[in-house]
Formats: C-alpha cells, sequence, structure tokens
C-alpha cells in the first residue's frame, strides 16, 4: 500500500538539528514572522534563538545580499548544514527550492519537504543550494541568461526542458488581449531580472508587487483587484491546482523559458535526488527546447 503520508510528516528531525533548520526556514521565508508562523513559534522565540544562533557562530546579516547567505554563514556553518543535508537524503527527503512559475513542476513529488516559494536572482538560488540550506533548486533560463556570471562552484546543472510562458487573468470569460490589461504583476525586478526583460520586450506594462507578495494566496488577491494578470505556465491552470481559477491568455510574441536543475556536485546523485530529477524529466508540463 502505498503511504500517504508527507514528506514532512514521514521525516524525524533531530532536536540537535532543530536550530540548524530554523536558520534555514528563516533564510528561505525571508522575515523573522514568516519563519515563525511556519515553525509555529512566537517571532520573540525566533528572533532569541537566531540571536543566540549569530552570537555563537559570528553570523552577520545582510538583508541585502544576492549573493551569500542573508543571515549570515561561515565555514562551520556550512559543514553542519551539510550535515543536516546527509541527515535529510538519507532519511529519503530532499528540499527543492522553486518559484511560483515552475511551483506546479513539483507537485506530487511527496517526498519533498515544503519549502517558501520565493522568486529569486539565480545567483541566489545557486549560493542556497551551495551552503546546504536546499538540496536543490529548480531554475528559470531565464534569470540564468540574465546573470550570466553565477558561481556554479560546486554545482552541477541539468537542463529539463522549457515551459511556455502565458498571462493568467481571473474573472473573464470573454477573450480577452495582453493590450487590454491594466498591467501585469511581476516580482521585484531584483528578484527577476529576466522576466521582466523579457515581458518589456513584448510590450507589456509592469507592476511589481512587492517583496511582501510570495504565496500563491497572495498573487492570487492581488488579481482579484481586476485589470491585471500575472505570468505562468498555462499548465498551471489545470483543475485542482493554485491556479485553477485562471484563464491563461498567450502573449502576442510566444515567450518560452527553459528550466534547470541545480543540484550539489558529486560522483553521484543520492536516491531522493535522482528521483527528483527522474520525476521532473519526464514531467508533462516539459517541453522539449523553445527560444527565451
Amino acid at each position: 500500500m502505498v503511504s500517504t503520508f508527507s514528506a514532512e510528516q514521514k521525516y524525524r528531525l533531530p532536536e540537535l538539528l532543530s536550530d540548524i533548520r530554523l536558520l534555514d526556514l528563516l533564510e528561505l521565508s525571508g522575515t523573522t514572522v514568516r519563519a515563525s508562523q511556519l515553525l509555529n513559534l512566537s517571532q520573540p522565540t525566533v528572533s532569541r534563538r537566531y540571536r543566540a544562533l549569530a552570537d555563537d557562530f559570528g553570523l552577520r546579516r545582510d538583508p541585502r545580499s544576492i549573493k551569500r547567505c542573508r543571515y549570515g554563514s561561515t565555514n562551520a556553518m556550512r559543514l553542519l548544514r551539510l550535515g543536516c543535508r546527509a541527515h535529510r537524503l538519507g532519511a529519503g527527503v530532499a528540499r527543492i527550492g522553486t518559484d511560483l512559475l515552475h511551483w506546479h513542476l513539483l507537485a506530487g513529488c511527496d517526498w519533498l519537504l515544503p519549502v517558501p516559494v520565493h522568486f529569486r536572482p539565480a545567483c541566489e538560488w545557486a549560493e542556497l543550494v551551495r551552503q546546504g540550506v536546499l538540496d536543490g533548486a529548480v531554475v528559470s533560463g531565464l534569470e540564468l541568461n540574465a546573470n550570466p556570471g553565477v558561481d556554479v562552484t560546486g554545482l552541477r546543472l541539468v537542463e529539463l526542458g522549457s515551459i511556455a510562458v502565458t498571462l493568467g487573468v481571473q474573472g473573464h470569460t470573454e477573450p480577452i488581449r495582453p493590450s487590454q490589461l491594466n498591467a501585469v504583476l511581476v516580482p521585484h525586478r531584483g528578484q527577476a531580472p529576466g522576466l521582466h526583460r523579457a515581458l518589456l520586450n513584448r510590450g507589456l506594462k509592469l507592476r511589481s508587487v512587492g517583496n511582501s507578495c510570495i504565496t500563491p494566496q497572495h498573487w492570487l488577491q492581488r488579481l482579484a483587484d481586476g485589470g491585471a494578470a500575472m505570468p505562468l505556465d498555462p499548465a498551471c491552470c489545470a483543475p485542482h491546482t493554485w491556479a485553477e481559477q485562471l484563464v491563461s491568455i498567450p502573449l502576442t510574441s510566444e515567450l518560452h523559458s527553459q528550466v534547470w536543475l541545480v543540484l550539489p556536485k558529486g560522483d553521484g546523485l543520492p536516491g531522493v535526488l535522482a528521483q527528483t530529477l527522474e520525476a521532473l524529466q519526464g514531467h508533462p508540463a516539459l517541453r522539449g527546447q523553445g527560444d527565451s
């Protein structure tokens, strides 16, 4: 009989590693408020435990950093995180990060631990995998092309295929053209410069949703105001998905984004990462290579 338990329910985190998990969720969620919600702890408790870790390991917070961990890292902390990774992977679970544009590609992978959905520049995804915060990341080729100097030391990049990027709108039953939209909602330019450039090149008016718009629910609430759209893969609009209430409208000029999986480099992939790669390579939403 196939287990119906999620990876989070099946995986028992040793108490010894709980503070590293707290630090990782701070890094992945971005604020103590969001991390406290994910951890079911009070915000003062999360802040206090972070300060203790920062004092013990010499961590320095830099909220503007995009090339290293924003809540700080040291060589000792990286080694501890790699130990946590070894424990996760040995238990048959993994942390794979991605953004809202690619989130649907990981649906159904019940061996993956939940990770906050977040738009990030390609160099930040690479650093999170290198430091051991993530075990892998599904990254847009648009962002890799916009950041040609991404440091891939110690990493392995696997091309998976491509997705079509269209626009999702809410509350429209009649056909609508992109030119009729008030704006296309997008993440902050610093988080997704490649996506910005591709949409601007197609003559669209963009409106940043700001850093507080993170979850699918946040995006759907912004769309409910009317007159705006958001970029998505039309595969997201299938029944029982987060975007099932949206209608996909094509761009006047087709846009395809190559999709890459960023993994740690090594002689062989641990079983759970090989399983993730196999599932992504066979995903029906991924097509052959397209122009970005």
